[in-house]
């Protein structure tokens, strides 16, 4: 999306979780109107990192189900966690 494209409602659809879409309509309700287009752009920037995050997180996925294991520049901690948790 272009950045003329975004609205304020078209970031909160673009939110993954309630309580982000929220905190995003709060922020917007308390800012300054000098200081919207900052505020839109941090939420804009929160989103794209979000998108893109999910994009590695499918390619490792699509890598593991391909050879079995994780891409070499990866660490499996997840006995790690489950240690932790249980500690």
């Amino acid at each position: 999306m272009s950045e003329a494209d975004w609205t304020p409602d078209a970031i909160a659809h673009a939110l993954p979780t309630p309580d982000m879409r929220v905190e995003f309509w709060r922020q917007l309700n308390l800012t300054k109107f000098d200081e919207l287009e900052a505020l839109g752009a941090r939420w804009r920037k929160v989103i794209e990192d979000l998108e893109a995050a999910a994009d590695r997180g499918r390619q490792v996925h699509a890598h593991q189900l391909q050879h079995g294991e994780l891409p070499s520049s990866y660490q499996d901690v997840t006995t790690l966690v489950t240690e932790r948790q249980v500690a």
